[in-house]
């Protein structure tokens, strides 16, 4: 005499080991679909940075050498030390106000792959609670 479930599911223990391992495949793919999708945003995030930050500098630093020359060729010989100097003063004082800027962007951003690791973290608390 086989106990036939009523609600088509498989009864005892293989039918329960079978969901407990739908459940727990559905749960992985879940996450590794969200992990997924975090990388492909993030490797976008990346190269769309990098270029950025590349066309940025190339930029900078040609005008950077044509004021130079600009500066130079307009001021009197006797002052062109003073501009040079004044000049990278200029420069260094840039730079360390960009470096500041990125640290405090870096800082703030959201850290990478945060929803996965949220969704895990959601997933531990769920399971401490059941147990």
């Amino acid at each position: 005499m086989s106990e036939k479930p009523k609600s088509g599911r498989a009864v005892g223990l293989g039918g329960s080991l079978r969901r407990f391992g739908d459940s727990t495949l559905g749960l992985l793919q879940t996450r590794m679909e969200i992990l997924a999708l975090e990388w492909a945003e993030e490797r976008g995030n990346l190269a769309r940075l990098l270029l950025a930050v590349f066309a940025i500098l190339a930029c900078l630093q040609l005008a950077i050498v044509v004021g130079l020359l600009f500066l130079l060729l307009a001021v009197g010989e006797e002052h062109r030390v003073a501009v040079l100097g004044a000049a990278a003063l200029v420069m260094l004082i840039a730079a360390v106000g960009g470096a500041l800027g990125l640290r405090a962007w870096l800082k703030r951003r959201r850290p990478i792959f945060g929803t996965t690791i949220a969704e895990l973290r959601k997933d531990r608390e769920w399971i401490r609670g059941r147990s």
